[in-house]
């Protein structure tokens, strides 16, 4: 377990949102979920995370990758892993993912909860 590890998730998905998100927290994570882009950027400036956890597809103007180009074009938040979590699993989705720094892509259809928590603990274990 990893106490007081912050995580900050943006994910809109409702009975996702909460299935995950409880076991996460009994996982030990300090969780933060916002449900769309322009919350997940209000929400950095005063939030350092150990860890991002990104849906790319979501409701309003922005999305997932608008997300991920903030982060990567501020030095200090760019030092903070990313990681994937969404439905797209096209390779152009995945490349432009990586050029943002991701670390990780996970599509959701083809990831357990136990592959999501393993991931994570991988992040921060680094």
């Amino acid at each position: 377990m990893y106490m007081n590890k912050k995580i900050l998730w943006i994910e809109d998905d409702a009975l996702l949102a909460s299935i995950l998100g409880k076991i996460l927290r009994e996982h030990g994570y300090d969780l933060t979920h916002v449900k769309n882009a322009e919350e997940a950027l209000e929400t950095l400036r005063q939030f350092r995370p150990n860890v991002i956890i990104v849906d790319i597809l979501m409701p309003g103007e922005m999305n997932g990758f608008d997300v991920l180009k903030a982060i990567y074009n501020d030095p200090e938040l760019k030092k903070i892993p990313r990681i994937v979590l969404s439905n797209l699993s096209r390779t152009s989705d995945l490349d432009l993912a990586k050029g943002l720094g991701v670390s990780k892509f996970l599509v959701k259809a083809n990831s357990s909860i136990q592959d999501i928590t393993k991931e994570i603990d991988a992040e921060l274990a680094k």
